[in-house]
Order: C-alpha cells, then sequence, then structure tokens
C-alpha cells in the first residue's frame, strides 16, 4: 500500500492520574497523617507519568494532551461504571455539594477529548485517532510483585488494537530487548476505564492503549528516553 493511501492519523495524550493535589474544598477529608502520606504513593497518583507524558508530547506533537489535575482520591478520572467507583473512602461520604462540584470538575475533563475527536473526525472521517492513556503501576501489590517493566492494555475484541499492540510490542523488543513488556498487565484493557468509554463512543477509526509503566522501572529509567523510546516504536506509520 503506497504511503498516500493509508489513513490519516492522530494522537491523543491523556493522563488521568498525574497529581496528588487536593482541593480545597476536601482538604479536611485528607487531614490525618494517614491520608498525607497516602497521596505521596501509588495511591495519590501515578507515580512518573506526569513526566513521561511530558515528554511524548515533545516527541509526538499530538492533537490534543490533557492530565488531571487533581489526586485519584478525589474523583478517578479513569472510571466509569458509576458515580460511586469515582470515589475514594476518603470523598465517599463527601457532601453531595461537594461530590456535584467533583462531578463537573470529572465532565468536562471526559468531555474535552469528546469535542476533540468529534472535531477531528468531523474534519476527516477517514482519519484514525490514536490514543495513549498514560499510567504508572507499583511494582509491588498486597506482596505480590508484578513481573513486567511496560503493560500495554486494549481490547482483545478489536482487531485493530490487537495488531497495533502486537507490532507496537515487538519493536520495543527489538529497540531494546531488557524490556519486560506484557500485554493487559496488570489489568485489563478492555476493563472500566477512560480508554473503555472511548470505544464505547466510536466503534471506527479510534484504538485506544493504556500505557501502564512499572514505577520501580521508571524510578531507575531516564524519563526522556523512556518517552523517545515509546514514542519511536510507535507503529503509526502501519494505519
Amino acid at each position: 500500500m503506497s504511503s498516500t493511501s493509508k489513513k490519516p492519523f492522530q494522537v491523543f495524550l491523556s493522563c488521568e492520574h498525574a497529581s496528588n493535589a487536593v482541593p480545597a474544598m476536601l482538604k479536611k477529608y485528607f487531614s490525618s497523617k494517614k491520608a498525607r502520606e497516602l497521596l505521596q504513593t501509588h495511591h495519590g497518583f501515578d507515580i512518573g507519568a506526569a513526566d513521561v507524558l511530558a515528554f511524548l508530547e515533545k516527541e509526538l506533537s499530538p492533537a490534543f494532551v490533557q492530565k488531571g489535575s487533581l489526586t485519584r482520591l478525589s474523583i478517578d478520572l479513569n472510571r466509569n461504571s458509576n458515580r460511586h467507583s469515582r470515589y475514594s473512602k476518603f470523598t465517599e461520604n463527601a457532601t453531595e455539594a461537594e461530590k456535584s462540584e467533583l462531578e463537573v470538575y470529572f465532565s468536562k475533563y471526559r468531555e474535552a477529548m469528546l469535542q476533540e475527536l468529534d472535531s477531528t473526525f468531523k474534519t476527516s472521517n477517514n482519519a484514525t485517532a490514536v490514543h495513549l492513556s498514560i499510567h504508572s503501576f507499583t511494582n509491588k501489590l498486597n506482596g505480590a510483585v508484578r513481573n513486567a517493566d511496560l503493560g500495554i492494555l486494549y481490547d482483545p475484541a478489536r482487531t485493530s488494537e490487537v495488531k497495533f499492540a502486537k507490532e507496537w510490542k515487538q519493536r520495543i523488543n527489538k529497540a531494546d530487548p531488557q524490556i519486560r513488556v506484557r500485554f493487559n498487565y496488570p489489568y485489563l484493557g478492555k476493563t472500566d476505564g477512560h480508554a473503555t468509554a472511548l470505544r464505547k463512543r466510536y466503534s471506527k477509526n479510534y484504538i485506544g492503549f493504556e500505557v501502564e509503566m512499572n514505577q520501580d522501572w521508571l524510578s531507575k529509567a531516564n524519563k526522556e528516553t523512556v518517552a523517545k523510546l515509546l514514542a519511536s516504536t510507535l507503529p503509526l506509520n502501519n494505519l
């Protein structure tokens, strides 16, 4: 296939758990020592993810970039299934007024991506949107060590995502065989998440991936190098 016959593509980046900031109205729920300590851990945000996102933006010149500005312990931008699931034990008993304000924040975040995608498809109904949702995960959970450096999460029922993910993994392994790459690990890509919601909205021309990076690996690696590796190996030319 000639390059002129390939579909045009646009890259979209998001980082739902970029920040561990607590809004002023919720500080009373995070006043304990335990809460303050949790905010500094993977419970509060995806450590290192925002740094990789910033470098990816430089490498990929995406059509749109968004990142969360509040801790996931206030409201989780990567949860869809029901309103209750978006709140942590610290905010599940917040007042309705406080939750309403958080829901506005949630809706604005999600709506921003929808507007950008709608605009892209309106301009070119033949375009492909490649969405990378950038995350990180703790090396150990409940005593179990996670045995991967990088997880590529996708929906196995979507052929376009399967093909893209396999090619991406091959390219990463070729560039650096030492990196342990796994599919749909440490979570399943088809479960609750921002990309899952977008797949339901766009039945075609959208492919979405959660990029999960091991925080232990990130702490030792140069984050700019990680971003360059991810960007340089993306099989965008195969779309």
